[in-house]
């Protein structure tokens, strides 16, 4: 167990989960910062920036245990690993697809993470 900045004891498992949903936001916001200083252009960071506050707030929806916000968190983390996927088999750059691959991937192991059994007594669901 580790000390919970959120007033209570927080298993690994649950940090883990909340670490993994937000990192793919910023490792994506950086890729797309990259790109807009290489190839220019602003509209690149739009969707990126929207994806990191999104994922931001899921994170901290898994650190606090919000029992109503776990399906919200699912569909957004299924949504982001979409996405990543589209990116990863579409036109571009290959370390823009690859990153996006990896992106995807750790979306799809962040989805078995928050349905691990600490992590979903965490939220309060005992099955």
């Amino acid at each position: 167990m580790i000390r919970g900045g959120f007033g209570g004891r927080v298993g690994f498992d649950v940090w883990l989960g909340a670490l993994l949903v937000a990192a793919p936001g910023v490792v994506f916001l950086v890729e797309s910062l990259i790109r807009a200083f290489t190839e220019g252009g602003d509209g690149i960071l739009a969707l990126p920036v929207v994806l990191l506050v999104l994922e931001g707030g899921a994170a901290v929806a898994v650190l606090t245990g919000t029992r109503w916000a776990r399906p919200l968190v699912l569909i957004l983390v299924i949504l982001a690993a979409l996405l990543h996927m589209v990116i990863a088999l579409g036109e571009g750059l290959l370390w823009t697809r690859m990153v996006s691959a990896i992106l995807a991937v750790s979306q799809v192991y962040v989805l078995v993470v928050l349905n691990t059994k600490p992590v979903r007594e965490h939220f309060g669901i005992s099955q």
